[in-house]
């Protein structure tokens, strides 16, 4: 497949079947990540079980979302929760940037 030209519906399809994949897979880790999101919730914060649950009950579809806006057709478009934080001052991008210097992200990757 190196060097093979593709065209504009077969790139399509062929990104299409990679964002069902990364779905797939992130369903597969799902409790994996929430497990860690809680587990530094409660290092950090000390909250108990009521407050995390409330958390769990607004993060658990919030890693859902993610999981079907994979699957959606949607060239590029930044994830929500994202551009919301950014226009609140919290840019999570620049974070990760100052995490993994080294490393290439941009929102809609």
């Amino acid at each position: 497949m190196y060097g093979a030209e593709l065209t504009a519906a077969e790139r399509k399809a062929l990104d299409m079947e990679a964002r069902r994949a990364l779905a797939e897979h992130t369903r597969k880790h799902e409790l994996e990540i929430e497990a860690i999101v809680i587990r530094q919730l409660r290092r950090l914060t000390g909250w108990g079980e009521t407050r995390l649950k409330r958390f769990y009950d607004q993060f658990a579809p919030a890693m859902m979302s993610l999981c079907e806006r994979y699957e959606m057709d949607q060239e590029d478009a930044p994830w929500l929760c994202t551009m919301e934080l950014k226009k609140e001052g919290f840019d999570i991008e620049a974070w990760h940037k100052e995490q993994y210097p080294n490393e290439r992200y941009e929102i809609g990757d």
